[in-house]
């Protein structure tokens, strides 16, 4: 299967899954095909009024362009995560990932960790990743914590670690 990559990734972390819930996903669908129309909408309200001119039009667009541009691929991100999310339900294998190397680095504004993890289990085969982030509660050097992997492009979820694969 090819590489669903994410044109967008603020954390760095482009080949884990984070799953979101369906009340997120709502949320981010409602909202951003409100930030598709806000441009539209203004022209539209321009003319109801009377007062729609070239600024109005030219502003409506650039909103447009702007507003929906970033709402377009905030919405494109969120399905692609949630097709990555059920690729794992599906094809997802249970493996270990164990912290081989820690640092700080700046995510951002924010000072986070990147942790080098070691990936494997017994239906895949090892190999190493970063995971960046900024709540510093996945890992230590030397920890290792479950994960589920599709071995076909190594795309992983960190489970909780109550969790059984």
């Amino acid at each position: 299967m090819a590489r669903d990559d994410l044109p967008l990734a603020n954390d760095g972390n482009f080949d884990q899954v984070v799953p979101a819930g369906p009340v997120a996903r709502l949320f981010t669908y409602v909202s951003e095909t409100v930030g598709l129309l806000a441009g539209p909408a203004l022209i539209v309200a321009l003319d109801l009024v009377g007062e729609l001119q070239w600024q109005g039009i030219l502003g409506g667009v650039v909103v447009t362009v702007v507003v929906g541009g970033l709402s377009a691929a905030s919405l494109v991100a969120t399905v692609r995560m949630k097709r990555r999310t059920d690729r794992l339900a599906r094809n997802g294998q249970p493996a270990t990932a164990h912290v081989v190397d820690s640092r700080t680095v700046s995510i951002g504004e924010e000072t986070g960790t990147e942790l080098t993890l070691r990936i494997s289990g017994p239906d895949v085969p090892e190999f190493e990743t970063t995971h960046r982030g900024t709540d510093h509660r996945t890992g230590e050097l030397g920890d290792e914590f479950p994960v589920v992997v599709d071995p076909s492009d190594n795309i992983f979820m960190i489970l909780p670690r109550r969790s059984r694969a």
